[in-house]
C-alpha cells in the first residue's frame, strides 16, 4: 500500500475554504490581497506566527493562543519565504475561482478589496460548522480582530512578516 502527504497549503480547494472562512469572519475593512494572502499564509501555518514582528499587546494576545513553535511541530517547514512563494500560485487560483463564482464582491475587486457577495455569504453560512475546522477557530479569531493591525502605516505587512515574493 502506499501512502501519499497532502498539505492544505498546497491544496486548491482547502485554500478556497480558508479564503471564505477569512472573509466571512473578517471585522474590518475589506482586506487587499497581499493582506488576504498573509492572512492565509498564516491560518493554514499557525505556529510560522512566532517568527513575525508584533506589538507588544497583539504578541500578548498571540501567545495566549499557546500556538506551537515551529520546531514543535509534527511538520518541518522551509523558511517562510520560501513557503509563502510556493504557496503563490495555489493562492492566486484560489482567489480567481471565488471572484469567477461570484462569491466576492466585482466592485471591490477593481479596488484591491476583498469581500464576499451575497453569495459568498450564503455559501459560507450554508457550510456551517464545516467551514472552519476544529483547532482552526481561535488562530481565525485572532487574525480577523487582533493580527490585521499588523503592518498598516511605517514598515508595512511585508517587512513585519519578512514574507515577499518575486516580482512582487
Amino acid at each position: 500500500m502506499t501512502y501519499r502527504m497532502w498539505y492544505a497549503q498546497l491544496d486548491l480547494i482547502d485554500t478556497a475554504r480558508r479564503y471564505l472562512a477569512l472573509l466571512s469572519h473578517w471585522k474590518s475593512e475589506a482586506p487587499n490581497r497581499d493582506r488576504l494572502f498573509v492572512s492565509d499564509f498564516y491560518f493554514v501555518n499557525p505556529s510560522l506566527l512566532h517568527l513575525t514582528h508584533m506589538t507588544g499587546d497583539v504578541r500578548r494576545v498571540f501567545n495566549a493562543l499557546a500556538i506551537p513553535k515551529p520546531d514543535q511541530t509534527f511538520i518541518q517547514h522551509p523558511s517562510p519565504p520560501i513557503l509563502y512563494t510556493k504557496m503563490g500560485g495555489i493562492q492566486a487560483q484560489a482567489l480567481h475561482n471565488l471572484i469567477g463564482r461570484g462569491l466576492v464582491e466585482l466592485e471591490l475587486v477593481d479596488k484591491d478589496q476583498y469581500r464576499l457577495s451575497s453569495e459568498g455569504r450564503h455559501l459560507a453560512s450554508a457550510l456551517g460548522t464545516r467551514l472552519v475546522l476544529p483547532g482552526e477557530g481561535k488562530i481565525l479569531n485572532f487574525l480577523v480582530t487582533d493580527y490585521v493591525a499588523i503592518g498598516r502605516g511605517k514598515g508595512g505587512l511585508r517587512q513585519m512578516t519578512g514574507l515577499r515574493r518575486v516580482g512582487t
